[in-house]
């Protein structure tokens, strides 16, 4: 510990009064904001000019909060690293998974829920990046993510960036109890910490302030090229091997405690280039040269008072309203008269009177029409608060004016517009804080050990990093490189995959088929139990093609002309649809012509088949399988032909195709009525290679 003549301990408390000084003006507003959206909305001389009167506070910013902050918590920020100087691909997917393992242990997502609440309401959050030991037994550390509950407690020096990554110092102010001081500096005074300044939040009873300063320490140094290509701020044992050379500096982080009267500690090793306090700011206005932060509260406070205001005169209205008086007879109450009284002030289930003579029964009058002119200025308050947050009904998910589903997305889309600002400012923030995570990285996991990786989809997995093989070479090495991030904000994994497989179910219905090549990918995606199991079974059923391609991490060639054939196939397919359409129309009476065309488009689909399969002898099992779908599609549209009857004897036929590898399909007769081959053009029988006689027997062998 060093005394407070320590010039160190003199230039911090200077450092301070100077941060403090330039962001006085921004915490007051920011702590009146705090204030009031806790519900402190009246002001002292307004509340002792209505004393013993009616004072309503129904607050309705916490539901704009609320707002942004459920925004953020669904558009999660992603972070992605890629390999710079001397990078690797592997390693950069290690320091992505250990920066998400790292999020996920640390509960990462507190400090980012807690910051972003704190910048849309009053224009400023806050959290930390720290390390420790992973056990008391141990010399690995580990990184975490602490979130600052208040925000106030941290002050950065001078910065221009929205993440404060420039900034060159920052204080973050704690408060403990004097046994605690006196337990961890047994030997220092009990002194709080203070600026000098008039700060009542420092001294809380028996709490006692110190203060936590962390700083950029500037190093000048001389950085040399060498022959080799290398640099380095070394000096060379011989002046020939510089090629050049020019001043630098090196900058490293220190922080030390302070007290009121000392440095109670001090740490000069800190293995980082970054000051690990990272600030994610609200909107910014700049006043005569000065930036103002601010979030929603603030423009929203005159609408807000405004509506306490009338909700207040409103509800006064009414409670002194008169009650609407009795019309009797003195000789009607006669004996009853306390009570009659008591009916004005109490909840009596009935009410006796003397039945007078030729005297009409009691009757309440008319106590007038309630005035509510104050009703609808508390509505007009309440559109200004909508106004100036930037945040309508649409938003709030309230009934608004809009009626269409296009109208009400248009007002959502407007209110994420005018808030996005803050989830922006938090995904800078976060971006910053990676950065100081892989900064860290290669000195805190600079060991060979069995470290945690987290995938995009939350599957854990282990990884040995800093391995030493036989031969001397390091595998996944994480002390050499260097690595970049991109930060991406965007709906989370989970939603992801919610509008992925609901784009494969769509595409499913539409074509059944592709059940055959990729169900195993759907059920996987569908988050059921049992769903894997039932995955990997429908992987086992996929073609062997397919299965082979995933082996060997490459797909077979289709053959160039395929393509075509299939999309002459396709726009068929749609002429024959086309022409069935018509028939349901003029062919409603005549079902034995409607079975004898829904047999021509069978027929014409496994011509189709065998002619896809005879025009490519050679082509791959993925051709064969392509022209199989194909014919199968044809046979699927024919069924699905309504008012269909029984085939008359003679004229059965099989829907299913086999296997394609023998040529034309088995299920097909060996020989077509007359009638059928009138209907069949001689054009696409000649285009068929080697068939001699359409209506003779189908050979065994491809052709």
């Amino acid at each position: 510990m060093k005394s407070q003549n320590d010039p160190k301990h003199k230039a911090a408390l200077e450092s301070y009064a100077s941060a403090m000084q330039a962001a006085r003006e921004n915490r007051e507003l920011m702590i009146d904001d705090q204030k009031f959206l806790a519900g402190d909305q009246w002001p002292d001389d307004v509340k002792a000019a209505r004393k013993g009167r009616p004072i309503q506070t129904i607050n309705r910013l916490p539901a704009f909060v609320d707002q942004i902050v459920g925004d953020a918590r669904q558009n999660k920020p992603s972070i992605k690293v890629h390999p710079a100087e001397d990078g690797d691909e592997d390693v950069a997917e290690i320091y992505a998974g250990l920066i998400r393992n790292i999020e996920v242990e640390s509960n990462a997502d507190y400090a980012y829920d807690t910051a972003i609440e704190h910048s849309s309401s009053f224009g400023f959050g806050a959290w930390r990046i720290t390390t420790d030991y992973c056990d008391a037994m141990t010399f690995d550390q580990d990184i975490k993510i602490e979130r600052i509950v208040n925000p106030m407690s941290v002050l950065f020096g001078p910065a221009f960036q929205p993440d404060y990554s420039d900034a060159p110092y920052v204080f973050v102010i704690e408060s403990i109890t004097r046994d605690e001081y006196k337990r961890r500096w047994p030997k220092a005074d009990l002194t709080t910490f203070d600026s000098g300044k008039s700060d009542p939040n420092w001294q809380n009873g028996e709490m006692v302030q110190v203060a936590e300063y962390w700083y950029k320490h500037h190093e000048p140094a001389t950085l040399y090229l060498l022959q080799d290509g290398t640099t380095t701020t070394d000096a060379p044992p011989e002046k020939a091997m510089i090629v050049s050379s020019r001043p630098t500096e090196i900058v490293s982080i220190r922080m030390c405690v302070l007290s009121g009267a000392e440095i109670l500690e001090e740490k000069t090793d800190y293995p980082g280039k970054y000051l690990p306090i990272i600030g994610a700011q609200g909107k910014e206005d700049m006043v005569d040269g000065k930036r103002i932060l601010r979030g929603i509260v603030r423009f929203a406070k005159d609408p807000q008072r405004m509506y306490n205001y009338w909700r207040t005169i409103d509800t006064e209205q009414k409670a002194l309203a008169p009650r609407a008086p009795v019309l009797v007879t003195a000789e009607q109450i006669d004996g009853h008269e306390e009570h009659w009284k008591r009916a004005l002030t109490g909840n009596l289930p009935f009410l006796t009177y003397n039945n007078e003579q030729g005297a009409p029964m009691p009757q309440r009058l008319n106590a007038g029409l309630p005035d509510n002119q104050a009703e609808r200025a508390a509505m007009l308050a309440v559109d200004e608060l909508k106004s100036t947050t930037g945040i309508f009904s649409a938003s709030l998910g309230e009934q608004g004016n809009e009626t269409s589903g296009r109208a009400i997305l248009a007002r959502q889309r407007e209110g994420d517009t005018a808030t996005y600002a803050y989830i922006d400012n938090l995904g800078r923030a976060i971006r910053h804080s990676a950065r100081v995570i892989i900064d860290l990285i290669p000195h805190i996991y600079n060991t060979e050990r069995v470290i945690q990786v987290m995938g995009v989809d939350g599957q854990k997995t282990l990884e040995r990093i800093n391995a030493t093989m036989e031969d001397g070479s390091k595998v996944n090495d994480l002390t050499t490189g260097k690595y970049d991030l991109v930060v991406t904000v965007g709906p989370s994994y989970a939603t992801k995959r919610i509008e992925a497989l609901n784009n494969m179910v769509e595409i499913a219905k539409m074509n059944p088929a592709i059940m055959q090549v990729a169900g195993d990918l759907m059920v996987k995606a569908m988050d059921w139990e049992g769903a894997e199991e039932i995955a990997d079974r429908l992987k086992l059923m996929l073609p062997p093609q397919i299965l082979q391609a995933e082996q060997e991490g490459e797909g077979q060639q289709i053959a160039p002309e395929l393509p075509a054939q299939i999309d002459q196939g396709m726009q068929l397919i749609e002429q024959q649809k086309a022409e069935i359409e018509k028939l349901q129309d003029e062919l409603e009476d005549k079902d034995e012509d409607r079975r004898l065309r829904q047999y021509e488009i069978d027929v014409k689909a496994a011509i189709e088949a065998a002619k896809i399969a005879a025009a490519n002898p050679d082509s791959s099992a993925i051709a064969q399988q392509a022209a199989q779908i194909l014919a199968q599609q044809w046979m699927e549209m024919a069924a699905s032909a309504p008012d269909v009857t029984e085939e008359p004897e003679g004229m059965e036929m099989e829907r299913e195709l086999p296997d394609m590898e023998g040529g034309m399909p088995m299920g097909m007769p060996e020989e077509l009525p007359p009638e059928m081959m009138e209907q069949i053009p001689p054009e696409l029988i000649e285009e068929i290679p080697n068939i001699p006689e359409i209506t003779g027997d189908m050979p065994e062998e491809p052709m």
